[in-house]
């Protein structure tokens, strides 16, 4: 979980004191760890992190205030996917500029196809989330079986059943949020049009492109990265 951020601070998603991971705790499953409120990513530390429980109250780990907004998001996705240990938001660029259109990304690579039938879009923006009802809409946005969400004027939102899948599949819906505004940029000269790949063959490079297995093995190149150019030192 401090790897996925310091990957992050490195990969310029950083931003104030937005964003959050969230982990569920194994033994207690209705309770999660989150990250401090107002700690850069590049400076957090496995110490750093925040148990609490479903009210948000702390009941273990730093002594550090969190995110409301946070919290409530997250805790209403751990309590309505059990199969959805992790999940990451952030107010990634590209993520944050797509996500303006309320729209998914197109099939239009082999890394567009991760997301083939396993994006979501939530259509509401209510400011900043303190409301609980908020929370709970965010959630049910993602449905009983998709991980990965695009938050009209707000950004993305990506899940999975370990901080790796999750954090992975966060990198890879960035780039394909680059990767749609560059496309349709080119597109304003109207000499181009987009070639999309078919539903069948979407279908096949999902299964082997954005499989919890594949999205593990795409961050753990990231972290042994992180973890040599850090000395490990987010590990403390």
């Amino acid at each position: 979980m401090a790897g996925a951020f310091r990957i992050f601070a490195k990969l310029g998603f950083a931003d104030g004191g937005s964003g959050h991971i969230s982990l569920r705790d194994p033994v207690q499953s209705d309770t999660f760890w989150i990250n401090p409120y107002g700690v850069h990513f590049g400076l957090l530390q496995v110490s750093d992190m925040v148990h609490v429980d479903e009210n948000g109250v702390r009941i273990g780990g730093a002594d550090k205030l969190i995110n409301t907004a946070g919290f409530i998001i997250h805790r209403e996705i751990h309590k309505m996917r059990p199969d959805i240990n992790a999940a990451c938001h952030m107010h990634s660029p590209y993520g944050r500029a797509w996500s303006t259109f309320g729209l998914p990304i197109d099939m239009l690579n082999q890394d567009s196809c991760m997301f083939f039938k396993d994006l979501a879009v939530y259509k509401n923006f209510g400011g900043v989330v303190f409301a609980k009802d908020e929370g709970v809409r965010i959630a049910q946005a993602l449905g009983p079986i998709k991980k990965n969400l695009i938050l009209k004027n707000h950004g993305i939102l990506t899940a999975g059943g370990t901080v790796a899948e999750a954090a992975a599949f966060f990198i890879a819906l960035e780039r394909a949020c680059q990767t749609q505004i560059l496309v349709e940029s080119s597109l304003v000269l109207g000499r181009l049009e987009k070639c999309y790949i078919g539903d069948e063959e979407a279908e096949y490079t999902k299964k082997g492109t954005g499989s919890a297995e594949v999205m593990y093995m795409q961050f753990v190149p990231e972290y042994d990265m992180i973890l040599k150019e850090t000395g490990g030192d987010f590990l403390n």
